[in-house]
């Protein structure tokens, strides 16, 4: 019941001009993935030597089917005919474009922001139009359905993603599929009105994303101070509730790092280097003194076959874990 403001071109672009298209800026974000990269070694989620550059190029080049761009106003899909699946893929893509037009999708200042925001308005951005795209593919026929997912399936056959670490896929595909639940719970809860509330007041937290009931109530994150470093500062940043799972479950199972990582209440956590090596140093704090104690069990757990170290706050206070990589 939206109505577009101003017409948007749909350009489509076939195998190799949609890739030069798509990856035209990507080396102004190297510098950014470069600090992503010490947390992510020092952490042990990607192991040493990986070029987490060209990992992400890879990744981008074989898995993106199309974008936008809110501030060039650029709307590009991967393919050279109207198919099914391309206008799946327009209909997703479309919705960015009139969320723009409505809401400003355009936000630079969440890039460098202090808390987890960009997650945040990433996933609401994502949902809706996953949310949407859906909705456009059930409207389509069997036969139509059927021949997006053949040509879906077909484009994934051609990506070799043997040498792209897990967590990459993660975490970019995180948006997606947390953005929509959230969204759906959003206009289950208040109708399109709250979907569009949320885009003047998004998610600050991947913990809002992952329990929309805590983004419902503004649950906020507990203040922490970052710990000292004994090297080189790369980065500094909050880990967050998605991020800690991520980390667990490496050793712990899905299940028994989901249960500890829902009690996250806030973190800050400095990426440096010890000579060549990446570490990580982190201080976590729980929703209450219980969950605290259960959050450092799991991180004890974890740091039992690695270099890294866990030790316990005074009551009421954060845990510290360092952690270099191997």
């Amino acid at each position: 019941g939206v109505d577009f403001l101003v017409p948007v071109d749909v350009e489509l672009e076939g195998e190799g001009a949609f890739q030069d298209r798509l990856l035209e800026d990507f080396d102004d974000d190297a510098d950014q993935l470069r600090t992503t990269e010490v947390f992510l070694e020092g952490l042990g989620l990607v192991e040493p030597g990986v070029d987490l550059v060209e990992s992400m190029r890879e990744l981008l080049g074989g898995g993106v089917v199309g974008f936008y761009d809110p501030e060039t106003k650029e709307l590009v899909v991967r393919g050279a005919a109207i198919t099914p699946y391309v206008r799946t893929t327009i209909a997703h893509e479309l919705v960015h474009a009139l969320d723009d037009q409505h809401h400003d999708l355009d936000r630079p200042e969440y890039d460098d922001a202090e808390d987890e925001i960009g997650f945040g308005f990433s996933a609401l951005v994502e949902g809706d139009a996953r949310r949407v795209e859906e909705a456009y593919l059930a409207s389509l026929t069997d036969d139509e359905r059927q021949q997006a997912s053949s040509e879906e399936a077909a484009l994934g056959e051609g990506i070799d993603l043997g040498d792209v670490p897990l967590v990459l896929i993660d975490m970019i595909t995180a948006p997606y599929s947390l953005g929509q639940r959230l969204v759906e719970d959003l206009a289950d809860r208040g109708g399109e009105a709250a979907v569009d509330a949320a885009f003047a007041d998004p998610p600050r937290t991947s913990e809002q994303v992952l329990d929309p009931e805590r983004y419902a109530a503004r649950e906020a994150a507990v203040a922490v101070t970052g710990p000292p470093v004994p090297g080189e500062v790369a980065d500094e940043g909050v880990l967050g509730e998605l991020l800690v799972l991520l980390v667990l479950a490496e050793d712990l199972g899905t299940d028994e790092a989901r249960v500890a990582a829902e009690g996250w209440g806030g973190d800050r956590a400095v990426a440096w280097r010890d000579g060549d090596r990446s570490c990580v140093t982190a201080a976590l704090v729980g929703d209450d003194q219980g969950e605290t104690d259960e959050m450092r069990a799991a991180f004890e757990a974890w740091s039992a076959e690695r270099d890294a170290q866990v030790t316990p706050g005074a009551t009421g206070r954060p845990f510290t874990v360092e952690s270099c990589a191997a």
